[in-house]
């Protein structure tokens, strides 16, 4: 772990040398954290250039002694793609005196030594680099882009725009400097560094403009990474100092004027509900998702019965409350009455009584969650906008209103035509274990879909079998050039789980107890859908 530490913060632990190469095609993304932000993204040597100790170069940056030490450094040591062939892109010899005369006595208090192979008279004295490089500005206006970084996608942001502020010109160029951050995320030495990482690598889009980074989320980030790399000897990069973001930009982010954050829920019964999006400490204490999911499982059982209704709701707005802007919402005082109504005898039933937790005069009557939110009935267009709510789309694309239609028919019970509140829960419930099984495996395809043969196999573990023509007419039928998307594969199974329900009821209404075997489940499938 800590050998991963190290690396995510873009230095070495020993002298490592690579031999120059002129060619643009060796160019490599600055991966350098002290590096970033000095006017280009690209080098043919990541880890330093021949006779360079990328380490004792970072700690000579970080000291801050000039303020153009990290140019200078970085473009002797980590040089742009393609100095070697224009004097323009390498530092003036100047610039490398004044930064030797600033830096002196810092480097002597810091006991650092200035690189003997950095000599201030090779450089060139005219069309070189004299200072920090502003970036030409684009030609045409920016757009907003689909965010495609695989660790920024679960922000509460959909759109990006680039080039970022650290030079980044594409979502690609953008993810493999960030995927170094991967170890030092999953430490976990800070909830708030991935949010704050990718409002630096890949901000949200604001009609065209990229929202300014978030002074509050660096500091709550800064704080709980700082002590983990200064272990190692090194100081937070000069390129994400805190005191350059503003407090005004923190909502975007999902940080509350009270210095909350927002994050994703991890919590899997928590999972598929109408928001996703919870904040810790939570409303009993619990500092992180791992300890309250482990403190709710005593609930398990119960939403399992669905005693109430509203009792998976409920306990999650408590345990993994909802989320908006950085500020918890609390639920209502006849939510939780509605709630405990519905499962305190069950409970009782096994000599267990409602948790003080949980008592409901503990919780609000105004400006709070509550259960009269949540329609009575829905038809499908209502089915759709549920759904939509809840965030089930994959990719920003929703499912369509026909297959809403075929959700509707297959959780109706009572054939009323719309879904009471019991027939609602049901249908989150499958279609978020739906669509978690389409995004764990079949979402990554380019462009995503599920293949002629994963469909098979899909059929045959849910016990459809379908003979080939019966197959073939179903895909076709469904199908797009690039296989089946998610709302076709949503359709898919659930017109095959309605045809099975009803062929199931046919035999339960035969007037004697016997087994049709003269046609299977398999031949009314081929008969309904051809």
């Amino acid at each position: 772990m800590e050998h991963l530490v190290l690396v995510v913060l873009g230095v070495m632990l020993s002298p490592h040398c690579l031999r120059a190469q002129s060619s643009r095609a060796n160019c490599k993304p600055v991966t350098a954290s002290f590096c970033q932000g000095v006017g280009y993204t690209t080098t043919p040597h990541p880890t330093g250039a021949l006779g360079f100790n990328l380490q004792q170069t970072g700690q000579i940056v970080e000291t801050a002694c000039s303020p153009h030490v990290a140019v200078l450094m970085c473009r002797v040591v980590v040089p742009e793609c393609g100095s070697e062939d224009s004097s323009w892109m390498k530092p003036c010899r100047a610039l490398c005196e004044k930064v030797k005369t600033d830096c002196e006595s810092a480097l002597r208090a810091k006991r650092l030594l200035w690189p003997t192979r950095l000599r201030c008279e090779t450089l060139p004295e005219s069309n070189c680099v004299q200072g920090q490089v502003t970036r030409v500005a684009p030609t045409s206006p920016a757009t907003c882009q689909t965010l495609s970084v695989p660790l920024c996608k679960d922000m509460p942001y959909t759109e990006t725009v680039l080039p970022n502020r650290l030079g980044h010109t594409t979502q690609e160029e953008a993810s493999l400097v960030l995927e170094q951050f991967s170890p030092i995320i999953k430490v976990g030495c800070s909830s708030e560094l991935k949010p704050f990482l990718c409002s630096i690598y890949t901000p949200k889009c604001v009609s065209g403009k990229a929202q300014p980074p978030c002074r509050t989320l660096c500091e709550k980030a800064r704080s709980g990474c700082e002590s983990l790399m200064n272990k190692f000897g090194f100081q937070w990069p000069e390129a994400l100092r805190c005191e350059a973001f503003t407090t005004e930009s923190c909502e975007p982010y999902g940080v509350g004027s009270s210095g909350g954050f927002c994050e994703p829920i991890t919590i899997p019964m928590c999972q598929g509900l109408s928001y996703n999006q919870t904040i810790t400490p939570n409303l009993l204490g619990h500092t992180s998702q791992r300890d309250a999911v482990v403190k709710m499982s005593f609930f398990n059982s119960m939403v399992q019965t669905m005693c109430s209704v509203d009792i998976r709701l409920f306990v999650c707005t408590v345990y993994a409350p909802q989320c908006v802007a950085g500020e918890v919402q609390r639920p209502c005082r006849s939510f939780c009455e509605r709630a405990k109504k519905g499962c305190e005898g069950l409970m009782n039933s096994f000599g267990l009584s409602w948790p003080d937790e949980l008592q409901c005069n503990l919780f609000p009557e105004e400006m709070c969650i509550s259960e009269d939110t949540r329609p009575d009935t829905l038809i499908a267009e209502g089915v759709l906008a549920k759904l939509n709510a809840g965030g089930y789309s994959v990719r920003g694309k929703s499912l369509s209103l026909k297959t809403a239609r075929l959700l509707l028919t297959l959780m109706d019970a009572d054939k009323t035509r719309d879904l009471d509140v019991v027939e609602v829960f049901k249908l989150e419930q499958y279609v978020a274990a739906t669509r978690r099984e389409y995004v764990e495996s079949y979402e990554r395809r380019s462009p995503p879909s599920v293949t002629q043969t994963q469909m098979k196999k899909i059929l045959s573990g849910r016990n459809f079998d379908l003979d080939n023509e019966t197959f073939r007419v179903l895909w076709y039928e469904h199908n797009s050039k690039d296989g089946i998307d998610y709302d076709e594969f949503v359709a898919i199974l659930t017109k095959l789980h309605i045809l099975r329900d009803r062929f199931q009821a046919h035999l339960l209404n035969l007037p004697c107890d016997c087994q049709v075997a003269s046609f299977s489940l398999k031949q009314f499938l081929k008969s309904a859908l051809l």
